[in-house]
């Protein structure tokens, strides 16, 4: 046997068990998708006819939501008219859920006038104030208009969500639901801020900076409003009302309020990613537990190590010495194919879903066909009395080229579903074809002189060991 068989296996057998060693010492594993360990399913659906234009960017919007939340691997799909949305592991699952269809509508309207939602006398002051002339009024005070019968309830005042117009005068709450705001049509909208970021400065803030021509409006309403109020609406609630203090800002203002840091930082970052250009209503909300994914992992193991099973042992019976070959090439493609997923885990975030691991079961009789295709070579040629030896080695570059051919239609299948599919289809082909380059790799560095070493060492012209019948063992003496 040549020596460079030797350092092939050697070599092999040292990147296999290196990596492997090194991703269970760094206590690096296999980040699993929503099937395999629980974690939150959303179904969208757009509340009034929208153009595909509108729904692709409000998906983009979605998923750029979702990563910024640090959701491994999500998987965002469009089906018809619906949006999928499956977060595995996700920790705080009610905040991902609310954050992922929230529309972020931000406006900036000067405030008319400020009352308290829970004061009746106010509030018929304020039926009173809106029943006229709101954009002809700079300022008003509730306690000085007359009241009216029978007493106002808040309701009565309140604008409702869905006549929420940017250019109409509204009455809104406060984030707190205590305090109300009489508010002027809107001076500006979220489509002039160009990037937003949550700090601590004593409080929790929010940094927004405006693009070009949101700066030159901002300070334009901003010199309207000077030593006036002006409320920041986010979705129809008033988060802040600050006093402005200066005509010109250059392009950066702070919003403030009694945010917390999760507020802060969601506020952020539904502004940093834009409204969505779509309003969506929550068809569906599924919390798949941990216990189910658990149970689903089992099961999916378990599916596996049966699968693996019977087709060593299949192997074995067929082809005997040849079938421990190919035990031993699964195991070290096992063994390189498990680093590489922990390793996309830890690094990428990539998670293994149910049709990666699909894709994984499908590999394996990828292999293992590459096994059968050189040993049925082999045994061609021991038939035609050539010897062991001597077939094993030549037989291997005319199964090496069969095996690169069938391997690169698999590889054309996984590219070509990879680009043209979206979600779990493509967790399925990413895997198939990574499985099936390592099957290559494999084939080439470690079946092809383990094959031969064995045919040397071990058959020594007894082609019963490889499977042949007494026949063909006597037609190759």
């Amino acid at each position: 046997m040549r020596r460079s068989h030797i350092v092939s296996l050697i070599m092999v057998l040292l990147v296999a068990g290196a990596s492997l060693a090194g991703v269970l010492s760094a206590g690096w594993s296999p980040v699993l998708g929503v099937q395999l360990q629980g974690g939150v399913e959303v179904v969208l659906r757009p509340a009034d006819e929208v153009s595909d234009e509108q729904f692709e960017r409000a998906i983009e919007i979605i998923r750029n939501r979702v990563d910024a939340i640090g959701v491994a691997e999500p998987d965002i799909t469009r089906q018809g008219n619906q949006v999928i949305i499956q977060l595995p592991g996700v920790k705080d699952k009610q905040r991902a859920v609310d954050l992922i269809g929230q529309t972020a509508e931000l406006t900036f309207r000067p405030v008319v006038t400020i009352f308290d939602a829970g004061d009746p006398n106010q509030l018929a002051a304020v039926q009173q104030l809106v029943q006229g002339s709101v954009e002809n009024s700079d300022s008003a005070n509730p306690d000085e208009l007359s009241q009216s019968e029978p007493p106002v309830t808040l309701s009565d005042v309140l604008t409702p969500p869905d006549k929420d117009e940017a250019s109409e005068s509204v009455v809104l709450l406060g984030s707190e639901g205590q305090t109300g705001f009489v508010l002027s049509p809107a001076a500006l909208t979220g489509e002039v801020i160009d990037e937003a970021a949550a700090t601590f400065q004593g409080e929790w803030i929010v940094n927004v900076s405006f693009n070009e021509e949101g700066s030159l409006l901002f300070d334009q309403m901003a010199a309207a409003n000077y030593q006036k109020q002006v409320a920041i609406v986010l979705d129809g609630v008033v988060e802040s009302a600050p006093t402005i203090n200066a005509t010109e800002f250059d392009g950066q203002a702070v919003i403030s309020g009694t945010f917390d840091e999760e507020e802060a930082k969601n506020l952020a970052l539904v502004l940093r990613f834009g409204a969505l250009p779509v309003e969506f209503e929550r068809d569906d909300v599924r919390t798949v537990s941990a216990t189910l994914g658990e149970g689903t992992l089992r099961a999916g193991v378990i599916a596996g190590l049966v699968g693996l099973a019977l087709v060593g042992l299949y192997m074995l019976l067929y082809y005997r010495l040849l079938g421990l070959v190919a035990v031993s090439s699964l195991a070290v493609s096992g063994a390189t194919l498990w680093s590489i997923i922990a390793w996309l885990g830890e690094s990428q975030g990539l998670a293994l879903t149910l049709a990666g691991a699909t894709g994984i079961v499908v590999s394996i009789g990828v292999q293992v066909d590459s096994n059968i295709v050189y040993y049925e070579r082999i045994k061609e040629e021991v038939r035609r009395g050539r010897a062991v030896k001597s077939a094993a080695d030549g037989s291997f570059r005319a199964a090496f080229s069969t095996i690169i051919w069938a391997d690169l239609a698999s590889l054309i299948g996984a590219g070509v579903l990879y680009q043209l599919t979206t979600g779990t289809v493509r967790g399925f082909a990413l895997y198939l074809g990574i499985t099936t380059l390592i099957d290559l790799a494999v084939s080439f560095f470690f079946m092809r002189p383990l094959v031969v070493l064995v045919a040397r060492r071990l058959v020594n012209e007894r082609p019963k060991r490889l499977g042949l019948t007494t026949f063909a063992e006597k037609a190759s003496v």
